[in-house]
């Protein structure tokens, strides 16, 4: 059974909890997230208490048997907390969950520290990179390449052979087409039809889509 840190104290990391909780394969050690105050009260299971063990920095006190796994739905903010976490243990070990729920054909790579949520659905010769958020009910067709760092919205929807930049994010409920690639740090608006390239550093939305906005790495999006 592996000890196992559950970065972030919001809704997703609570969210990747209940797909960690009672399995046997992990024994979940607490949280730590920077923004709640030590000891608070994150989940609770069969009247047991898990907490925020402190802010991120904690981590070089804790037994180096420990893996870890971001619970935060911001492709940035995760980025800066696995930063952060390096900078205390250049060799920490991050471990990738699959809910149970989730169906993942043969030949899919998904990376290190990557979270593949509830009902999620991944076909074969899809790569997922590092610390990617694939979130509930998206279906991802085969051949897709995810850069790392990047996400989906719940039930979004790509063909096959799309290509995902790093830092980028579907937004929910978005269809992209066959053989489209999405450029890095770029954003699609919620329910949008992506049909054509879609260039780096850009917002785009709309039925089919189209660019809204240029956006710098690190603007707010969620």
């Amino acid at each position: 059974m592996k000890n196992i840190i559950i970065f972030g104290g919001g809704s997703s990391a609570r969210v990747i909890f209940s797909e960690l909780i009672g399995t046997q394969k992990f024994k979940i050690q607490g949280f730590l997230d920077n923004y709640s105050e030590k000891g608070k009260v994150i989940e609770t299971f069969n009247g047991k208490n898990f907490t925020n063990l402190g802010k991120i920095s904690e981590i070089k006190k804790i037994n180096k048997n420990v893996y870890g796994v971001i619970g935060v739905g911001d492709n940035y903010v995760r980025q800066k907390i696995f930063k952060e976490v390096l900078k205390y243990n250049k060799k920490f070990k991050w471990e990738t969950v699959v809910a149970k729920t989730a169906i993942i054909s043969h030949k899919v790579d998904i990376g290190r520290g990557s979270v593949i949520m509830p009902n999620v659905v991944i076909n074969t010769g899809t790569k997922i990179g590092e610390h990617c958020l694939i979130n509930t009910s998206s279906s991802i067709d085969h051949d897709n390449k995810f850069k790392d760092f990047s996400s989906t919205g719940p039930g979004v929807i790509t063909s096959g052979h799309v290509n995902l930049g790093k830092y980028s994010h579907i937004g929910v409920g978005a269809i992209v087409k066959h053989g489209v690639t999405i450029g890095n740090n770029t954003i699609i608006g919620g329910n949008s039809f992506v049909n054509k390239l879609c260039k780096n550093n850009c917002v785009y939305f709309g039925n089919p889509t189209k660019k809204i906005k240029n956006i710098k790495i690190g603007e707010k999006y969620l």
